[in-house]
C-alpha cells in the first residue's frame, strides 16, 4: 500500500471516528441485511453532505470505493488521497456540463470494483439538501450494477436511510435504516435483455426501498407541519426508553401523513388547519406547542420551572470559563466556515468539523504555553483537560439563555391569566384528540408486527 492510500485509510478511520463522536447515538437497523463479503451497492439518500460516506463506512464496516462529484478530486491533496482510496468521480451537468459524458467511464470503473467482489457506493439523488424527502434518484446506481450483474457478478443493492434527528446539532441522534436488499442477478430475467429496460426498473426499485426507509414526505411543502405533529404525537410511553424513539416516531408520522394525503386529502386538510390555529393562538402569547407551561400543570410545573432556574445558575460559573477560552477559535471557525461552504444547511456540520479539528488543536497548545509559562505546568496541564467540558457546558448554557429565559417569562405570564391558560390547553386536548384517531385509523390500515420497523 503506497503512502497516499495509506494517509486516506488514516482519513477515512478519522472521519468516522469524529461522526461517532459528534452526534450522541447512531443506532443502526437491519445491519444483519449488509452483505460480509461479496459485491454490494450501497445506494443512500444524501442530507449531510461529506459526512453521509462516514456514517455509511461506519455503518457497513467494510471499505467502500464512493462515487464523489468531481471537483473534489482537482482539491489539491484531497484529489489525490480520494483517488488513492479508488473513489470514483462523478461529472454533474451542474458543475460542468461540458463533462457530463465523462460519466460513462467512471461507472464502467465502479462496474469494475463490483466485478472484483469490492463494494460502492453512491448517493443516488446525485446532490446534498435540507428537504425531508428523497430527491429524484438518477440512474447510475442501476447501470453500474446491471452492467457488473451482465459481466457475471453477483451484485447486491442495499438501500441506506440515512436518518438525522438535527443534523448540525452537535450530539444529536442519528438512525441509520438499512433496507431490504436486492439480488440483481435475480431480478435481471424478469427485466429482459433490454439493459435500458432494466436500468429504469432497477432505477425505480431503488426509489422505492430508499423511500421506505428515509423520513421521506410526498409534498415538501406540508413539512413545517412534521415538529408540530411530533409534539402532539410523541412515542408511546413503552417506546420511550428504544433508542432513537423520536426519530422513529418522526418516520411513521411522515408514512401517515402521505397516506392520507393519498387517500383522504381532506382529511388531512383539516387536521393542519386544526393545528394551525392552534399554533396561531400559542403564537400570541410567544409561546409554542412543546412550551412546559402546554405540558405540565400544578407542582409539576412549578418544580419544572424551578429547576431550570436553578441549572442555569449552578452553570454560569463554568459556561463563563469556557466562553472564555472558546470564543477566539470559535469566531475563527464561524467565519471561515461561513465564507467556504456552500448555501443551505447540509455542508455546515462538515465545515466546522474540518475547520474546527486544527484550529483548535492549534488554540488548546497555545493556552496550555501560555499558560505553563505564566502559572505551572500542572495548573496549565488541569485547565486544559477540564476545558473541552467547560467548552460544551457553554454551548448548552448559550442555547438554554437564548431560549429558556424567555420562554419562562412568558410561562410566567400566561400562568398568572388561568382562563387564557385553561382555554389553550383544552384547544390542544382537543387536536390531540382528533389526532389520535387518525392515528387509531392509520395503525389499523398499516398494521405490521415492529411499531417503529
Amino acid at each position: 500500500m503506497n503512502l497516499l492510500a495509506t494517509l486516506g485509510n488514516i482519513l477515512r478511520h478519522t472521519a468516522r471516528f469524529v461522526v461517532r463522536h459528534y452526534y450522541s447515538a447512531i443506532e443502526v437497523t437491519g445491519r444483519g441485511r449488509i452483505p460480509a463479503s461479496g459485491p454490494v451497492v450501497f445506494v443512500a439518500n444524501h442530507p449531510n453532505s461529506m459526512l453521509d460516506p462516514a456514517l455509511v463506512g461506519l455503518t457497513v464496516a467494510r471499505p467502500v470505493h464512493f462515487v464523489s462529484k468531481a471537483p473534489l478530486f482537482d482539491v489539491p491533496v484531497m484529489g489525490a488521497l480520494m483517488r488513492a482510496l479508488g473513489m470514483i468521480p462523478a461529472f454533474r451537468g451542474r458543475d460542468d456540463i461540458a463533462q457530463v459524458g465523462r460519466n460513462a467511464g467512471s461507472l464502467d470503473a465502479a462496474a469494475k470494483w463490483l466485478v472484483r467482489g469490492d463494494t460502492v457506493g453512491i448517493f443516488p439523488e446525485g446532490i446534498s439538501h435540507d428537504l425531508l424527502r428523497v430527491e429524484q434518484v438518477r440512474g447510475g446506481a442501476a447501470r453500474m450494477a446491471v452492467s457488473a450483474a451482465r459481466a457475471g457478478a453477483r451484485v447486491i443493492v442495499v438501500p441506506l436511510g440515512l436518518n438525522y434527528e438535527c443534523k448540525e446539532r452537535f450530539r444529536s441522534a442519528v438512525w441509520v435504516r438499512v433496507g431490504e436488499p436486492l439480488d440483481v442477478v435475480d431480478a435481471l430475467p424478469a427485466w429482459g435483455e433490454d439493459d435500458r429496460k432494466a436500468v429504469r426498473l432497477l432505477t425505480n426499485e431503488i426509489d422505492r426501498r430508499l423511500k421506505a426507509v428515509v423520513v421521506h414526505l410526498d409534498e415538501e411543502c406540508w413539512a413545517p407541519f412534521l415538529p408540530d405533529l411530533e409534539v402532539l404525537l410523541p412515542p408511546p410511553p413503552e417506546f420511550v426508553q428504544v433508542p432513537g424513539a423520536p426519530l422513529r416516531q418522526r418516520k411513521r408520522i411522515a408514512d401517515a401523513m402521505n397516506h392520507f394525503l393519498a387517500t383522504d386529502r381532506p382529511r388531512a386538510e383539516a387536521m393542519a388547519a386544526a393545528i394551525e390555529r392552534h399554533r396561531v393562538a400559542l403564537a400570541a402569547e410567544r409561546l409554542e406547542l412543546r412550551s412546559d407551561v402546554m405540558r405540565f400543570h400544578g407542582r409539576r410545573m412549578f418544580f419544572r420551572m424551578l429547576r431550570q432556574t436553578a441549572w442555569l445558575a449552578v452553570t454560569l460559573v463554568p459556561a463563563l470559563a469556557g466562553t472564555m477560552h472558546h470564543v477566539i477559535p470559535f469566531e475563527i471557525i464561524r467565519l471561515l466556515a461561513n465564507r467556504l461552504r456552500q448555501p443551505g444547511r447540509d455542508t455546515l456540520a462538515l465545515y466546522q468539523l474540518l475547520i474546527a479539528l486544527p484550529v483548535y488543536a492549534l488554540w488548546y497548545v497555545l493556552v496550555w504555553w501560555q499558560l505553563a509559562g505564566w502559572t505551572q505546568p500542572w495548573i496549565a496541564t488541569l485547565w486544559t483537560v477540564l476545558m473541552p467540558l467547560a467548552g460544551v457546558r457553554a454551548l448548552l448554557f448559550v442555547r438554554a439563555v437564548r431560549t429558556t429565559i424567555p420562554v419562562l417569562w412568558h410561562e410566567c405570564r400566561l400562568l398568572l391569566r388561568p382562563r387564557r391558560l385553561h382555554e389553550l390547553r383544552r384547544q390542544q386536548l382537543d387536536v390531540r384528540h382528533q389526532l389520535r384517531l387518525i392515528a387509531g385509523d392509520y395503525a389499523k390500515i398499516h398494521a405490521r408486527g415492529e411499531t417503529f420497523g
